[in-house]
This record gives C-alpha cells, sequence and structure tokens, in this order.
C-alpha cells in the first residue's frame, strides 16, 4: 500500500494470518482500534507512514513468527502506546519519530519477544519512552529519549539480563 490516506474503521491496517504488508508513504489515521495490526505469523515492512489519533497503539505486532521493520515514520497523539511488540514478535525501529502517546512511545513485552530499537527520537509520551517487561529482550541504542512523562526507559527486573542500552540521550 502506498500513498495512501486510511481513516477511521477499528483498524488502519490489519495484517494476520501469514500476511506480508508494505507500507510506504501512508496516512494511517483515526481509528477506534489500532492503527496499524500485525499478528499470527505476519510480516510488515512500513516506512514513510504518519500513524497517529488512534484510540489503542499505533502499531501493535504480535505473535510467534510475526516480524516488522519500522523505518522514518511518525506515530504520534494515540491514545496508548505509540508502538507496542509482544507474545514473541521480533521487531526494529531505525529512525521513527514516536512522540506524544498516552502510555509508553516504545512498549516491548512477553518472553520470545525481541526487539531493536535504534536511532529514534521518542519523546513526550505520557508514561516512559521505552518500557520493557514481562521477559522481553531488547537492543535500545543511540536513541533521543528525552522528555517523557516519568522515565525516558524503564527496564523490568526480569528482563534485566536480556536488555542492551547504549549511546541513548535521557
Amino acid at each position: 500500500v502506498e500513498d495512501c490516506s486510511l481513516e477511521g474503521g477499528y483498524w488502519g491496517v490489519l495484517n494476520s494470518n501469514g500476511a506480508v504488508a508494505v507500507l510506504l508513504n501512508n496516512k494511517v489515521t483515526g481509528c477506534c482500534g489500532y492503527g496499524v495490526f500485525t499478528a499470527d505469523r505476519s510480516l510488515l515492512w512500513m516506512e514513510g507512514n504518519v500513524v497517529s489519533g488512534h484510540q489503542l497503539s499505533g502499531i501493535n505486532v504480535q505473535g510467534e513468527g510475526s516480524r516488522a521493520t519500522l523505518l522514518n515514520n511518525e506515530v504520534h497523539d494515540c491514545k496508548a502506546n505509540g508502538f507496542m511488540a509482544c507474545a514473541q514478535a521480533q521487531v526494529f525501529l531505525e529512525k521513527n519519530k514516536i512522540c506524544t502517546n498516552g502510555d509508553a512511545g516504545v512498549s516491548v513485552c512477553d518472553a520470545g519477544t525481541q526487539a531493536v530499537v535504534k536511532a529514534n527520537a521518542i519523546s513526550r509520551n505520557g508514561l516512559v519512552g521505552v518500557y520493557v517487561f514481562d521477559g522481553a529482550s531488547a537492543l535500545v541504542e543511540d536513541n533521543d529519549l528525552r522528555e517523557n512523562a516519568h522515565l525516558a526507559l524503564s527496564v523490568h527486573k526480569d528482563c534485566a539480563d536480556s536488555v542492551v542500552c547504549s549511546g541513548n540521550a535521557t
């Protein structure tokens, strides 16, 4: 999907059951659920998109075998998380702007979930910039994590041995 405006509905984009979605330079706005939802062993590639104004998370990737790569996107003004990975998903986020979301900018949870969060601007979110919990693992590197409401980065004690952080501006 390229150069489209996707507005309203429960999902802006639903990608599931082993599907592959490539989203380039779209605007996904104003859904009563998730902006982009990927699950069930599906693959997602997003580049140059604006995802904003959703009642739940802007982008949610979940489930074993689900993978996502996000490059140069803007995710803002969502009521929950800007981006969430859970239930054994594998994700790579680089050079995204994730700001002014109600909860975390980036949330990574559940054992088996793996994330690389690199060189993003994650700021002015309602709770924390990056939140890693419930056994997830992550590399959090060279991000600008300033000006989040409570913490720049929160790593739950059960993830302490599986999260590497370096070069982040807090």
